[in-house]
């Protein structure tokens, strides 16, 4: 029976991984799973041994507070490793402590596959070929990237982008409510982002600029969803404080940020998503610190951060990258978009011309097609 070791850290991956576990059952009679992951893998009936995703942190300082119960992790990772011999590791993006599961079932001489390999070339370029050290193959999401890995030793194959697959199976979108936003002659969408930390630092920061832009525009209406709803309730009372009128959608993600005129987008996939369903934004990072300070003046090797600008290899959409919260610089950006601009036409072309280039069809089919047979091929358990 074949054994297979996963280890997710944050909400897309754990939603990615949990229709790959699915597609893998459909190729490999009698595959079992176990590991670190989140509520979606625990739903597809893999064995978690820590939900991570609850646990998800971004910004270096956040990481670091959380450094006990890291390794407390890597160290009942080993023992389960050890005890339970996988066929493969399976690892999702999540670097930060997914290289050191790596360099764990490397020692012991267990295949190490990642799905959806870490944006090395984006920020650290030089861990490149350490990273190829502990990892036997990697599947990317850009095409680049597969030269990129190659390159530095790792065998990287390219098998599309995860995100243009999950559109194409959300079963939760409202074609009613998508027709509903489009017919507002000014709706905008507010997406903080799924963590709760961005929720609690973007969100206050989106309502100010909204409620600005509102001051001069009474038309203008705002909207969100969000897939938790404990944080729902958090940006309803947000909006209560703020004074901004604003409207819930449940967990409707997909239909708000579809349907919206514009949108405001917190850095991450979200930006890649509400791209690919053709809505102009305006993408918005808050620094936190000396240590991201430094990280984006000296280590950051491409001149963008959002996910759909780095997938269209240029600027698409205008970025606002903050250390203090300035809700004036995020309505100014957004402003042209709320209009028939020349910016907001630039934008939607640049955004059509992402999805012809990331949107090749099922990618997670492919992954589980190409980890089936690596795992038909692999040596005998010792």
């Amino acid at each position: 029976m074949t054994h297979v070791f996963l280890s997710v850290g944050d909400m897309s991956g754990d939603q990615h991984t949990a229709r790959l576990v699915e597609e893998l059952r459909a190729r490999v009679p009698g595959i079992t799973f176990e590991g670190l992951g989140g509520p979606n893998l625990a739903a597809a009936g893999v064995d978690l041994h820590e939900d991570l995703v609850s646990r998800a942190v971004i910004g270096l300082s956040a990481v670091a507070r959380q450094l006990p119960f890291f390794f407390g992790v890597l160290r009942k990772v080993a023992g389960i490793l050890d005890a339970r011999r996988p066929d493969a590791v399976l690892l999702v993006d999540y670097p930060g402590l997914n290289l050191y599961v790596a360099r764990l079932a490397k020692r012991r001489g267990i295949p190490v596959y990642y799905f959806v390999a870490p944006q090395l070339w984006a920020w650290a370029s030089w861990r490149v070929r350490r990273f190829a050290r502990v990892v036997d193959e990697a599947f990317v999401i850009h095409s680049f990237e597969a030269d990129f890995f190659t390159a530095a030793g790792l065998p990287a194959t390219f098998v599309g982008h995860p995100t243009a697959d999950a559109l194409r199976a959300d079963s939760t979108a409202d074609p009613d409510l998508v027709i509903a936003l489009a017919a507002e002659p000014m709706s905008v969408a507010l997406l903080p982002g799924s963590r709760p930390r961005e929720v609690t630092e973007h969100f206050p920061v989106f309502l100010q600029a909204a409620a600005r832009l509102a001051r001069t525009r009474p038309a203008l209406r705002c909207h969100t969803a969000h897939v938790d709803p404990v944080q729902r309730e958090r940006m309803a009372t947000m909006a209560a404080d703020a004074d901004v009128p604003l409207t819930i959608h449940g967990d409707s993600v997909h239909a708000v940020m579809a349907g919206c005129h514009a949108a405001l987008v917190g850095s991450g996939t979200a930006t890649l998503e509400t791209g690919l369903l053709g809505t102009p934004m305006v993408i918005y990072y808050r620094l936190r610190g000396a240590l991201e300070r430094f990280v984006r003046d000296w280590l950051l090797v491409t001149p963008w951060f959002g996910e759909v600008n780095l997938a269209a290899g240029r600027l698409v959409c205008p970025e606002v990258l903050q250390e203090h919260p300035d809700a004036a610089a995020l309505a100014e950006e957004l402003a042209p978009l709320l209009e028939d601009s020349e910016a907001r036409a630039r934008q939607l072309e640049g955004l059509r011309r992402v999805d012809t280039r990331i949107s090749g069809a099922g990618m997670v089919a492919a992954t589980a097609e190409l980890l089936a047979e690596r795992l038909a091929t692999r040596p005998a358990r010792r």
